[in-house]
């Protein structure tokens, strides 16, 4: 009964978001992510000169390598603030004394941070490390080439112990972890999965992830997982749903149901993998640091054992490889080293390309 009242409520919040208007994500198109013509000119500058009104600006520059409909980031004047804020390059005028007038929409802008007269355009590399794209919920890329670091792309997932996000691979994506689980972007709003090696061990699986709706600050998945269980003849079959959402700055909720819908008999003592054959309900905090590495914390529910658990995380990204170490619990109450019904220590590795 009360699994009912959570897909209720999560199905009548999902109406309530339809209907309301969020900020548009920003995408990166070329040139925007990696252009090949931001090598002649790595340093390409236009400073703002006028804010016209609460959506426009203009901008002026000795540079000749802009485009209409480019996407340009644009970083503030004031030092160690960095990225603030992104623009669309509405217009461009030839004044014919060697400058130019770019003419910008407002497409996103820091919570922190006000545009002002002398802050400056620049063409964004984000294919590695840029310092001066600083961490935040307001600057993270939802589309953009493949080539863009996985530091400011949003987390696919949390970890083999925590479980996965509402967020889907980006069409044509790989995620392979270190024990072979391997998922690939279908399209941009499915990804399938299944641990390869546990294919050749008498253990077939698959997991399928499909995203049915995103905003900027709420996005909505549903997937179902499938394993069978090695030298028995039983199966598991579990229905997630997933729920993100953009809670200040600098920090991400992220919600996750899974109910199963096929069990095997000792599943509840395989309760520190998420979606294995137990029902369970997890609420937790994606914490974005000015390095654009992650904290993830938050507690668990798991209705077999009726027990709470919880996690804490610390993931350090690179521009393919995650690397995490986490305390996991699956019974906070029971003071003991078990991944059955206590505490217990896990790392994760995996890269994204």
């Amino acid at each position: 009964m009360r699994i009912c009242w959570v897909l209720l409520l999560l199905l009548i919040s999902t109406r309530v978001w339809a209907s309301m208007e969020d900020e548009v994500p920003i995408i990166l198109r070329e040139p925007a992510a990696v252009d090949p013509r931001t090598m002649l000119h790595p340093e390409s500058r236009a400073h703002v000169e006028a804010l016209i009104d609460n959506k426009t600006l203009k901008a002026e520059t000795t540079f000749n390598d802009w485009r209409i409909g480019e996407i340009i980031a644009l970083e503030s004047q004031t030092p160690g603030i960095g990225i603030i804020a992104f623009v669309e390059i509405t217009g461009i005028d030839n004044r014919q004394d060697g400058t130019y007038e770019l003419t910008c929409d407002l497409l996103r802008q820091s919570r922190l941070n006000f545009i002002q007269v002398g802050d400056q355009l620049v063409h964004l590399d984000l294919s590695s490390t840029n310092d001066r794209y600083k961490g935040t919920t307001d600057l993270i890329v939802k589309d953009a080439s493949k080539n863009i670091s996985s530091k400011y792309k949003p987390l696919f997932t949390q970890g083999v112990a925590v479980g996965e996000t509402a967020q889907t691979l980006w069409e044509g994506e790989y995620l392979l972890t270190w024990f072979g689980q391997l998922n690939y972007g279908l399209t941009r709003k499915m990804t399938v999965s299944s641990v390869i090696p546990a294919n050749f061990l008498g253990a077939p699986n698959f997991n399928g992830k499909m995203q049915v709706y995103e905003s900027y600050s709420n996005v909505f998945a549903m997937g179902l997982n499938f394993a069978k269980i090695p030298n028995q003849s039983r199966s598991t079959l579990n229905m997630n749903i997933y729920w993100d959402s953009i809670s200040s700055e600098s920090v991400i909720s992220h919600t996750l149901l899974s109910i199963a819908l096929l069990s095997f008999e000792d599943a509840q003592d395989a309760t520190a993998i998420k979606s294995l054959g137990t029902s369970s309900f997890q609420t937790g905090y994606e914490f974005i640091l000015d390095n654009w590495d992650r904290v993830l914390m938050g507690p668990s529910y798991n209705f077999e054992k009726k027990a709470v658990g919880g996690y804490l995380t610390y993931l350090k990204i690179w521009d393919k490889f995650h690397l995490s170490f986490s305390l996991n619990a699956t019974d906070v109450a029971s003071f003991k080293f078990s991944p059955v019904d206590g505490y217990y220590l896990l790392f994760d590795a995996y890269w994204r390309f």
